[in-house]
């Protein structure tokens, strides 16, 4: 079998607040492959965008990495200094962040912006770089590229942003694209469009992406893989058909649930997960969703599941003590 692309190995990451220590990321493990399109899913807080800091090294002041590995390309990300991270940010993993207007400088032109990524990495004269940063805004498609090479982020709507972020991620043609909530601030025709563009540009350059969204449907119409994280833990992985059609974690089921339903009665409330999720610096020693899951058996309280096969679906695990579909059937299920 061939090496993963990346591999992450019992990763935490800690944070301090005065004498407290919390673990918004808490002992996480997985693998990217070649090509592979993994969706990442989960509500705020529950360490998507955190473990992605930690492996470009750009974890927010008072987060550490305690604990554990990011392997890339068979190098370990956090054993690099910051110069050979610098290296590899851009050139090798290109991201989008989920505000353009914040992430792009204001001050610059969108043509030097693209440029310098090229200057930087490619090793590309001005006027080569100028030339390949055009024909980037020409390939995500905005039009009249030229002229608006020499306009500032704030003459573009919101789309076309993102779009410059995306040509700027792609510049020097990486082998993974991380994409932070990069379609949540557009209205949804919009974000069709920059989902078909990344799906496209992902054939044309043979990378691999990694999705990070709250979106639900997004990840089902787009991803391959889907990964559920709560209060820092993999709850549920697998593939995107098997996990979507066949939870086994309540905390799954609990998302799925809260999405509208095309039959859904006018009036009808949307089911709402109870409870809040956990506080990083008070995690419980047993499942973190217990407090909130309906479906929660003693154990879920006592010890800290790890991750189990689902069926004989390959690569379908959860971190489970219970059979969610023996509990909903003696429970009745949950209103």
């Amino acid at each position: 079998m061939a090496e993963p692309l990346f591999r992450i190995r019992n990763l935490k990451i800690r944070i301090q607040n005065g004498g407290e220590t919390g673990y918004p990321v808490n002992d996480i493990s997985y693998d990217l492959c070649e090509n592979e399109t993994l969706g990442i899913v989960g509500e705020s807080g529950s360490g998507k965008s955190m473990h992605v800091l930690a492996m470009l090294g750009l974890l927010p002041r008072g987060l550490a990495v305690e604990s554990g590995e990011i392997v890339f390309a068979g190098r370990d990300l956090l054993k690099m200094n910051a110069q050979e991270l610098r290296n590899v940010r851009g050139k090798e993993i290109g991201i989008v962040f989920q505000d353009p207007m914040t992430s792009l400088n204001p001050v610059l032109t969108v043509g030097r912006q693209i440029s310098e990524v090229l200057v930087r990495h490619k090793r590309l004269d001005w006027r080569s770089a100028r030339a390949r940063a055009r024909e980037l805004l020409e390939l995500v498609g905005i039009p009249d590229a030229e002229r608006r090479m020499r306009a500032f982020p704030f003459q573009f709507s919101g789309g076309m942003r993102q779009r410059v972020m995306i040509a700027t991620a792609l510049a020097c043609e990486p082998r993974l694209l991380i994409a932070d909530e990069a379609t949540t601030a557009l209205d949804v025709t919009i974000q069709a469009q920059v989902i078909d563009l990344i799906r496209s540009l992902k054939e044309r350059f043979g990378m691999s992406v990694l999705w990070i969204t709250h979106d639900i449907g997004v990840v089902a119409g787009f991803a391959e893989t889907v990964q559920v994280m709560y209060a820092g833990q993999i709850m549920e992985r697998g593939p995107v058909r098997s996990v979507f059609y066949n939870p086994a974690s309540a905390y799954t089921w609990s998302l799925l649930k809260s999405l509208p339903r095309p039959d859904q009665v006018a009036g009808e409330p949307l089911y709402q997960i109870p409870g809040q999720p956990p506080n990083p610096f008070r995690l419980a020693k047993g499942d973190p969703f217990a407090e909130r899951n309906p479906f929660a058996t003693p154990r879920c309280f006592e010890e800290r599941p790890a991750l189990r096969p689902v069926g004989d679906v390959q690569g379908h695990e959860v971190a489970a003590w219970y059979d969610l579909k023996t509990r909903i059937r003696e429970t009745g299920g949950a209103e």
